[in-house]
């Protein structure tokens, strides 16, 4: 086992030669830190505005599920009259017949929704990454919101 110090790196007396320059020990010009300029500041991130045409889109949709939603009142009423009527009847009584045709009118009102609901998707994915599109997304959310509160009255 040894023991003691560990002999040095360093050159010995007869070891150096006035041939060969030195340079001190410290810190040298071109080695690490100092090979690199400082690097730039990074560049502002720009996010590119949202789509010109999603303000009428996001109309187009609103219109849409206006549209449905005025006309669910009055077909409710008329599924349910029809219901009602049919009640007790055979099931191939017109009443029946009648009823059928008023749960099938009913359906179809509801139809339009998924296509506005895709719609809303498009827009979203839109939306995505752009600058200052926080009031537009805030809009399609309450879209789908309203979608969502029409489809659950229906069941």
């Amino acid at each position: 086992m040894n023991s003691g110090k560990w002999p040095s790196l360093a050159p010995r007396a007869g070891e150096i030669s006035p041939m060969v320059p030195r340079t001190p020990l410290a810190r040298c010009a071109g080695c690490g830190d100092d090979v690199f300029a400082e690097p730039p500041a990074p560049a502002p991130i720009v996010l590119p505005p949202p789509p010109a045409d999603v303000p009428a889109r996001l109309d187009s949709v609103e219109k849409a599920v206006a549209a449905v939603a005025a006309q669910l009142p009055a077909q409710r009423r008329a599924t349910d009259a029809a219901i009602a009527r049919a009640a007790g009847q055979r099931s191939d009584s017109n009443a029946a017949s009648d009823a059928e045709v008023e749960r099938s009118r009913l359906e179809l009102l509801y139809v339009p929704l998924g296509a506005q609901s895709r719609a809303l998707d498009a827009i979203e994915d839109d939306l995505a990454g752009k600058s200052a599109a926080e009031a537009l997304a805030a809009r399609a959310q309450a879209l789908r919101a309203r979608i969502a509160q029409l489809q659950g009255e229906r069941l």
